[in-house]
């Protein structure tokens, strides 16, 4: 069976930093340890001191990064001050599995949410697909 967006969704990320906040309860980003070494390469600090100050660990274990004030910490300005190296989820919202369940929820999560929904060119299906696979492959090896 086809998924319903099987032609593709118009995206174009404006880099407006509003998935960078807790939306409700929902503030998380998940972060492998490969994620957190390269973040901490890029802030020049020990990987060690990375995850004390930017990490903590929710209640089934994972890791994420820490938010504050109701945001991301690395939303600053509300740009993303860590762009050149975001975690995969960062880099494949909004093509997420759960975003992508049915159009009604891709509404109500994406394009009443974020400006670059509905925008831009057409992603095609089959790179919605790979996104959407590389979140859950790194969800599910505890990677996201």
């Amino acid at each position: 069976m086809e998924p319903w967006w099987k032609d593709g969704l118009p995206f174009a990320c404006t880099q407006c930093g509003k998935c960078c906040h807790a939306r409700g309860d929902v503030s998380n980003v998940y972060v492998n340890r490969r994620e957190r070494a390269a973040l901490a390469r890029h802030l020049g600090i020990p990987a060690a001191e990375f995850d004390a100050l930017h990490t903590r660990q929710d209640e089934e274990g994972h890791v994420t990064l820490r938010f504050e004030d109701g945001h991301c910490v690395f939303l600053v300005d509300e740009r993303c001050s860590v762009h050149e190296v975001k975690p995969v989820q960062c880099r494949t919202f909004p093509f997420w599995e759960e975003l992508l369940e049915n159009p009604a929820t891709y509404k109500e999560q994406v394009l009443d949410f974020c400006p670059g929904s509905g925008e831009g060119e057409r992603v095609p299906a089959a790179e919605i697909a790979r996104q959407v696979a590389e979140t859950e492959a790194a969800f599910e090896r505890g990677e996201a």
